[in-house]
Formats: C-alpha cells, structure tokens, sequence
C-alpha cells in the first residue's frame, strides 16, 4: 500500500488491454472511463514517476504551480508513450491552457495521443440553470469516447460503476475518521488514498479495507487536533514533523483528499443525473467559483464540529485560488481567535523540509 509508481501500474493494466487515459486534475467524471473499459489515472502526485523538468520548462513558466509543471513533463517525456488518451476540464487558468501545449509539443515529435475534454459550468445552480449544459457536456464526451475507442457506453455498467465509487469514499471517510480518533497515522492516510489515484477502483477498496482493519486494531494516540486544509497534503517528512510534535489531524480540507471524497451521489445508471448531484452538492473548493459562497461556512462549520484548536494552510506554491482564498481565511481565523500556520510548497520543496519542521514544532508548542 506505498507509494506506487504509476508506470509500473499502467504496464499491469496494458496487459489487461485497458486503454490508459491521464486526467488531469481534480474532479474527473472517472465513473464514465471505468465504466467504459478504460483505466483512468489522475495526473498528480508525480515525484516519483518525474525525475526532472526540462521538458515542461521548455513549454511552460518556471511560476506554474508544481502539479502542472510535472503533469507536462510526464506527458511530454518518453513516460507519455503509456497514455492512450488525455482528459481536462477547466480547473483553473493554468490547467485549462495546458492541452494546446501538450498537444503541439507532443504532435511536433510525432506522437498523437487523443484529447478528450469538458466544461464545468461555473455559475451559481441557484441563479442559473445549468444542467441542460451540463448534461450536453457529458453526452459529448461519451459519445467521443465511443467513437475513438470503440467502447459502448452501458447504462448497466456505470451504475455498477458508480456503486464501486461509493464503496470507495465511504471507506475514505471511515478511514479519515480513524485519524481524527488518533487510530491511525495522517501520513498513512495520504500514502494509501494519494496512491489510489493510479490505481483501478477494485484495488483501491481493497486497499482501504486493509488499512482500516488494520487501524481497528491499534491503540488510540492522544495530540492536540489541527485541521489540514490544502490543494495537497504536506510533503511526508513535515507530515511526519506535525505527529511527532503531537499535533493529530482531526480533520482535513484538502482537494485530493476530503473534497474529493466528501460527498458521493446515490449510484444511478443515469450518467447526467449522476453528475449534476455531484457538481451541485459535493464538498467545496476553491476551484470551483460557483461553491465560493460555501467555502468559509464549510470550513467553519468543519472546525467547529471537529473542536480543532489550530489550522495548518498546506498551500501549492503559485496556486492563484490558494493566494485569493487563504489571506481571506487567515483574516476570519485570526477575529476567531484560532491559531493558523500557513506553509507553502514549490516542486523543489518536498527535498528540503527542514525549515517547515521548525515552524511545525513552534507552531505546536504555541497550540500546547
């Protein structure tokens, strides 16, 4: 259940004849691949699958964010061979540029690898009604999956499907709520559901059952409760740092952890209902503008409910929601009274960490 190279898991599932398809992040319609025999894999958490960055930096600005600078590289590099299909949708300024560069730069040596996309209404579903546009986007998509893969989509199939996906989150949250009671580790937590991300749907279940029996059977550890709130998690040795500085994650606000298995629609064998319920209702983020009303109560009603004593910001080094959002939380933080440590992580950050320790341990001994 460690970290898991994302090549070596695509060369398990070619061998399954599975087209492999890269999405990019956050919030892919990964129901609609899998019920469609394709193997989705989310383009982040690359370290260990990206070496270097000289392809990326040829095409895009060393002050793009880590997630898109490595997201490129693998896409760009001899890695990008194992891809037989590239998913975006608009995430963000950076993200929603980025299939053009791809696109060209990989066609310029000859590789074609096809690109599928979608776009998220971002308007407020109480003012305005987007489900038509919404639905009109999925049947799109669908249809441009038929027609280059030649994979039928079963209405039976994504409701298996999206049964599957419910399975998983219910495991996700069962398991953030044994580390919220000290039964198991943040760290191990992030390892398991970071690593999900390249891997089928069955293994992850399985992979959440293991850690959760095993976690059952440990011994409660005590700490003072911090709330982690993010894009991504901090890099494993500051994470380690918090715990060992006696801070205990009561709760977590990070994108590709608690907003992406926070909230799951009933399983439906109706692909537009399905994502309309998911778009509408799932956990804020900052990438979603329509969700911007929701954000601070969330978050507040999230500390509150959690009784955690601090706040640590976990944030992605020129994310521009991020840079909007957290002067805005710190402001409404510091009026509360709540303690706040925000860190910052660049691509280069995660092989030096010593100075993030520092302030994890003076930032505790604070709460303490």
């Amino acid at each position: 259940m460690g970290k898991q190279n994302l090549i070596s898991v695509i060369g398990r599932q070619k061998n399954h004849k599975k087209p492999v398809i890269g999405c990019f992040p956050l919030y892919p319609p990964l129901e609609i691949f899998t019920s469609m025999g394709l193997f989705p894999v989310v383009l982040w958490n690359l370290k260990g699958d990206v070496q270097s960055l000289e392809k990326s930096d040829r095409h895009i600005q060393s002050y793009a964010c880590g997630i898109a600078r490595e997201l490129v590289q693998f896409l760009m590099s001899d890695s990008g061979n194992y891809i037989d299909g590239i998913f975006s949708y608009n995430a963000c300024d950076t993200l929603r540029n980025l299939p053009e560069v791809i696109s060209s730069g990989n066609a310029s040596k000859g590789r074609k690898i096809p690109m599928f996309a979608m776009h998220v209404p971002q308007v407020n579903r109480e003012q305005t009604d987007s489900e038509k546009y919404l639905k009109n986007e999925i049947c799109l998509l669908i249809e441009d999956i038929e027609k280059s893969y030649g994979l039928p989509f079963s209405s039976e199939s994504f409701k298996a499907t999206t049964v599957l996906y419910t399975r998983m989150r219910k495991l996700c949250l069962d398991a953030e709520d044994l580390v919220a009671k000290g039964l198991l580790s943040f760290s191990e937590l992030c390892g398991v559901l970071l690593s999900s991300y390249f891997l089928p749907i069955e293994e992850q279940i399985s992979n959440l059952d293991l850690l959760i029996s095993r976690a059952q059977a440990s011994s409660a550890s005590k700490g003072t409760g911090v709330i982690v709130s993010g894009i991504m998690p901090p890099p494993v040795s500051v994470i380690n740092a918090m715990e060992k500085a006696g801070l205990r994650v009561v709760a977590n606000d990070i994108a590709s952890l608690k907003r992406s298995y926070g909230y799951s629609p009933e399983p439906t064998d109706n692909p537009y209902a399905y994502y309309a319920d998911f778009f509408a209702n799932r956990f804020p983020c900052t990438t979603l503008l329509y969700q911007s009303d929701k954000r601070i109560k969330t978050f507040m009603d999230m500390l509150e409910s959690s009784g955690a004593r601090g706040v640590i910001l976990s944030g992605e080094k020129f994310c521009e929601y991020e840079y909007l959002e957290f002067p805005y939380l710190e402001k409404i933080l510091k009026e509360k009274g709540i303690p706040c440590l925000r860190l910052e992580f660049g691509v280069d950050d995660v092989l030096n960490t010593e100075a993030y320790k520092t302030r994890v341990e003076a930032f505790a001994e604070l709460l303490a």
